[in-house]
């Protein structure tokens, strides 16, 4: 069986010029995750992250949700940490310019007679998604639940937009963010990088992957041998037989990936700083019924063993990075089980050429 032919060349995870290129044609051009909707569970409840550069802070305002620029008018520093908090404003600690969670400017000591016109926290394009809290930085993005409509019936067993999140784990990466990516959305690599810990289970001969027709996404699902999925009294609610057994494993371009089987999700945040370096933040969800199930000891176990599988990626990914900068190689031979990385590179040249 011949391979597909990829669209990106090794060169293109190492080039300082293509990163910054992507930073305007694909990350700021598109949907990114900021947070959870249920992580702005108050008023005053807040998540700032940096999302390729652009520092940004989701906030509960009321009833309403508001992703507004971490940036202040006044010298441009950033008002708040990147992380989770709450309050009733957002002061600078520069010089202590204060601002409403609707992001409009409250006061700015010792400023009589400074130009104050317009001066605000800009009010950027957000939408809630599945529960995911996406923000557009460029503004003229296709509406997620038109090109992701998809993607929502194939995650619908799980019921994504009912999750809660339960712990947070932050990694340092130093590699190419699509290096991370395409690491994801294949698990053919069960085979090789978790051979002791995933593939025993969840074998990736039974990988199964759904067809995106050339949306910006990618799905599969993965057979775990009988017994991974627990009793049924510990599903989510909403999950069948036939879907009890599944790994699902996905990821809405550029950024967000995901995965869930019968008792609990988890999803990545990936925040690229520059061609060759990356945070990944692992967050373990569960349905809201179900929360009281999860203690602090399980939740600790369970992190610990997505942890476990993380660490194993990450040494994959190092492995990748560092033959792709020897530059001995200038081209991808992809597998079947790979056609997932083929449909994400033709959308990364893609998103390059408009």
């Amino acid at each position: 069986m011949s391979a597909v032919v990829p669209s990106l060349l090794p060169r293109d995870y190492l080039d300082p010029d293509t990163y910054a290129r992507e930073v305007e044609s694909i990350l700021a051009a598109n949907w990114l995750p900021v947070c959870r909707a249920d992580q702005l569970d108050r008023p005053g409840a807040r998540v700032a992250v940096t999302l390729a550069g652009r520092p940004v802070v989701a906030v509960r305002n009321g009833d309403a949700v508001r992703v507004l620029a971490n940036v202040c008018a006044h010298r441009g520093s950033t008002v708040v940490d990147d992380g989770p908090g709450v309050g009733s404003t957002l002061v600078c600690p520069y010089h202590r310019w204060a601002y409403r969670v609707d992001g409009s400017l409250i006061g700015a000591p010792l400023s009589d007679g400074a130009d104050l016109d317009g001066a605000c926290l800009p009010t950027l394009r957000h939408t809630i998604w599945e529960g995911f809290v996406l923000v557009n930085l460029s503004g003229d993005a296709v509406d997620p639940h038109e090109s992701l409509a998809a993607l929502t019936y194939e995650l619908a067993p799980w019921r994504w937009s009912e999750m809660v999140t339960v712990a947070s784990k932050p990694f340092r990466s130093t590699w190419n963010w699509k290096v991370m990516v395409e690491n994801w959305i294949e698990c053919y690599h069960h085979l090789g990088t978790h051979r002791d810990s995933v593939e025993p289970y969840q074998p990736s001969r039974t990988t199964q992957v759904a067809n995106s027709g050339g949306a910006p996404w990618a799905a599969m699902t993965v057979d775990s041998l009988d017994g991974v999925e627990g009793p049924a009294d510990e599903w989510m609610p909403g999950i069948e037989l036939d879907r009890s057994k599944h790994l699902s494993v996905w990821s809405a371009f550029p950024l967000l990936l995901g995965g869930s089987v019968s008792r609990y999700g988890f999803w990545l945040q990936l925040l690229p700083i520059d061609v060759d370096r990356h945070d990944v933040i692992w967050h373990l969800v569960v349905h809201a019924s179900q929360r009281e199930r999860f203690d602090a000891d399980e939740v600790t176990r369970l992190m610990d063993m997505l942890a476990g599988v993380h660490a194993e990626d990450m040494v994959a990914c190092a492995r990748v990075q560092k033959g792709l900068a020897s530059r001995l190689t200038d081209r991808f031979r992809l597998a079947p089980l790979e056609s997932t990385i083929a449909e994400f590179q033709r959308w990364v040249v893609t998103q390059l050429e408009r």
